[in-house]
């Protein structure tokens, strides 16, 4: 039985006639505006059950589960962060905050710097604690400090400058930030998590399989996703190229730090101390044995153009603004292909031309304007398909229309 929305006139006219048919040509006892308006009673307590019902039935699924926080019998409960808890991806990240080291010139050796200084960016606005106590014994001291508020709006660059607060008479006010020891990551959205709870949901712990890989790398604030290779120039290695999240990390590339945070994911389980009860034994990711997991690397990303000709019926801008996103969806949703860990019977490592044309053509349909060719360009170089190989991504760079970049 299809699980139809009906409105609640559809189901009051429903029971109208049930009702009209059994009784009134028996007996008229009721006027039928009154006949009405009981229907119409009943008709909006069906509905309200109707869709409670559907409701609920929509929480048995990750991909449908809600994302707000609900109260039932006095229980709060968050739906698809329950389901979250329950597989094991754990709670959504809840960000972090923006933390580096700052050259401070120091005008009075002898006074100590206190923790929890504070100093200020002219470029954020945020505050930003001094996190311990330092003597000031050289006329240059490296200082850590964190922001003061968790997310990418406290994100700071080498070479930014903080002022402090309260000026102090043994140091310069003003600071200047010398390297950057973790990159401030924004509360975890839905659709992010989402995406990870409904992986999660598909790969099933397997002991060292490269979906695990992938589990284990998606519990870092960051990722965006994993490809495990096995490394040939070793018997028991293993490669994992990283991608990260667009909203942190352009082009997808991340950083170093973030590489090693999931080196140290994928040997160690955080909730179970220092030992290492994830990759097996006979696994390497870090041949150098110092903590730099060389064989974690960042993916690369490859960029196209699109050239598009003989654009009639619409203007080559406007149809360029309206065509650039679904293009650039498309690009985006290209990844190599991982035998056990990608769909096999939906493939998406080909990057082709007569894809790139099939998305412009029911944009074309929707505007009623027409168009002769599409061209994939690679290097510079016409292309007609290409597929994407070991931790390779690739994105839209350039797009033509009649010759004219848009």
């Amino acid at each position: 039985m299809a699980f139809e929305n009906k409105s609640i006139k559809e189901i009051r006219d429903l029971l109208f006639t049930g009702v009209s048919l059994e009784y009134n040509n028996r007996i008229r006892i009721f006027p039928k505006s009154f006949i009405k308006i009981l229907c119409t009673v009943f008709a909006g307590v069906f509905v309200f059950l109707y869709k409670q019902i559907g409701w609920v039935f929509l929480q048995l699924f990750p991909e449908t589960a809600f994302w707000g926080e609900v109260q039932v019998l006095g229980v709060k409960i968050r739906p698809l962060v329950k389901w979250g808890v329950l597989i094991g991806v754990g709670e959504p990240n809840k960000g972090t905050q923006w933390q580096g080291k700052i050259s401070v010139n120091v005008t009075a050796l002898g006074n100590p710097l206190l923790s929890g200084t504070q100093l200020k960016s002219p470029l954020t606005g945020k505050i930003y604690i001094v996190d311990d106590t330092a003597p000031l014994e050289n006329e240059t001291e490296i200082i850590n400090v964190t922001c003061a508020e968790i997310g990418q709006a406290g994100s700071l660059a080498v070479g930014d400058t903080l002022n402090f607060v309260s000026p102090l008479g043994f140091v310069s006010k003003e600071a200047e930030v010398a390297e950057i020891i973790q990159d401030a990551i924004n509360p975890e959205t839905e659709p992010d998590y989402r995406f990870r709870v409904v992986n999660r949901w598909r790969m099933q712990p397997q002991g060292g399989a490269p979906a695990d890989y992938r589990i284990w790398a998606s519990e870092v604030p960051g990722v965006l996703n994993t490809y495990p290779y096995h490394d040939t120039e070793t018997a028991s290695g293993v490669l994992l190229f990283i991608s990260g999240n667009p909203n942190i990390y352009p082009d997808r590339i991340p950083s170093g730090e973030l590489l090693r945070q999931v080196g140290d994911a994928c040997t160690y389980d955080p909730n179970r101390g220092g030992g290492a009860y994830r990759k097996p034994m006979g696994a390497t990711i870090d041949p150098q044995g110092d903590g730099s997991y060389y064989n974690i690397r960042p993916v690369s990303v490859i960029s196209f153009d699109i050239q598009i000709t003989g654009l009639s019926g619409a203007s080559p801008s406007e149809f360029a603004e309206a065509v650039r996103s679904p293009l650039e969806e498309y690009f985006l949703g290209r990844e190599p292909y991982i035998r056990g860990l990608s769909d096999d019977n939906n493939k998406t490592n080909l990057v082709s031309r007569n894809n790139a044309s099939s998305v412009i053509d029911q944009i074309a349909i929707s505007r009623k304007a027409e168009f002769d060719s599409v061209t994939l360009i690679k290097n510079g170089s016409i292309t007609p398909s290409y597929t994407l190989g070991m931790g390779e991504l690739c994105k839209l760079r350039n797009l033509y229309i009649n010759g004219v970049l848009q």
